[in-house]
């Protein structure tokens, strides 16, 4: 058959109202020649659709995606009972899914955190009360380490001690997680190894710097100082003391 334009205008038509089903994907499955010969004529398929007076919108089955949309989608999710915590949220096949990843565009919410909000929700909430299981806690862990997070067993319980704990819970230890994940946990560990000769001089030099060494300091500046002094020392005034440090420096 030889196509001109009014053929190609005739026939998207015709195709249009039998079954609507006439996206370029689908089309170029069942109409390849038509396609071609649209986009040869009209310049692009898209065009030749608007020349027939067709929504190009409304037969994409790329949805497009509107911030009012993916609101809607996560309030529905929400009645229903639905984890909306992103690793749950990921792991689905369905237009939830979908939205969560189209809301990351920076013409709408850049972050499915800021995506919970304009729903109204709390994502510190959602992440507090999201279900665990062996498989979400290695596609968080394996999250962080792709997006270059702390992954040592201190910065996760600082961090996201909901995580650690359910890695713990579901894998026995912290490093068999990690391995469960397929990450090495020397390569994550970063707890320090302390030396008698280490703990006197960082607290020689938290006394030059502030002078405020009282065990509540200590603990809230530099916890692995804390634990290393009272593990070695047996005390925090004893460390003080092998360092030399007296009691009226460190209440200054």
């Amino acid at each position: 058959m030889t196509w001109d334009k009014q053929k190609i205008i005739t026939k998207l038509r015709k195709l249009h109202r039998a079954d609507g089903r006439i996206s370029y994907s689908q089309l170029s499955r069942k109409q390849q020649p038509l396609l071609s010969a649209a986009a040869y004529h009209f310049g692009s398929y898209r065009k030749a659709l608007e020349k027939s007076g067709i929504n190009y919108a409304s037969i994409s089955q790329r949805p497009r995606w509107t911030k009012l949309r993916i609101i809607s989608l996560i309030k529905q999710a929400k009645r229903k009972g639905h984890d909306l915590h992103w690793g749950s949220v990921t792991k689905r096949s369905d237009e939830l899914s979908r939205a969560a990843f189209a809301c990351l565009q920076p013409r709408l919410f850049g972050k499915w955190d800021r995506a919970l909000h304009a729903a109204g929700l709390d994502a510190d909430d959602v992440a507090r009360y999201r279900t665990w299981d062996r498989n979400t806690v290695v596609f968080e862990l394996r999250a962080r380490a792709q997006d270059g997070e702390a992954l040592s067993s201190g910065a996760l319980q600082k961090d996201d001690p909901s995580l650690h704990a359910a890695a713990i819970r579901y894998f026995n230890s912290y490093d068999a997680a990690l391995r469960a994940a397929r990450l090495n946990p020397r390569q994550h560990r970063m707890r320090r190894r302390w030396s008698k000769a280490d703990v006197i001089a960082a607290l020689k030099r938290a006394a030059r710097k502030d002078g405020s060494l009282s065990l509540a300091a200590i603990r809230r500046q530099d916890a692995s100082l804390h634990g290393a002094a009272i593990r070695i020392f047996s005390s925090i005034n004893a460390a003080k003391k092998a360092a030399k440090i007296s009691p009226k420096k460190s209440k200054k």
